[in-house]
């Protein structure tokens, strides 16, 4: 056996030491098969979102299922499930922005008198 096939198989005798753990910036995952570039640089995505982000379809509402963030009824790993809750999230905002209109119609006549 050489000895670069002999320090490859041998495991680091301090894996803390030198290495800072990576995170994620978009999941929070901590391990990854590959760290991939994002929008802050060189790996600072796990592979999952750095494919995604790749290919322009890297939104808030994504996560990878075994990310510690996902939560299921914010997130999703399903891009058909990702346009549902945007969907849903856009409505929702209709919803409020057509309340707080007709609010402050109403607000408006009563504070007149």
């Amino acid at each position: 056996m050489s000895s670069k096939k002999q320090e490859a198989e041998r495991p680091d005798p301090n894996p803390d030491c030198n290495t800072m753990a990576r995170r994620c910036l978009h999941c929070g995952a901590e391990k990854t098969p590959q760290w991939r570039t994002g929008p802050k640089g060189p790996k600072t995505l796990c592979n999952a979102c750095g494919v995604r982000y790749k290919s322009g379809r890297l939104v808030p509402e994504y996560r990878p299922a075994a990310s510690p963030t996902f939560v299921s009824a914010k997130h999703s790993n399903s891009h058909r499930k990702v346009l549902e809750l945007r969907r849903q999230k856009e409505m929702q905002g209709a919803q409020q922005h057509q309340f707080l209109s007709q609010s402050s119609i109403f607000g408006a006549s009563n504070g007149g008198r």
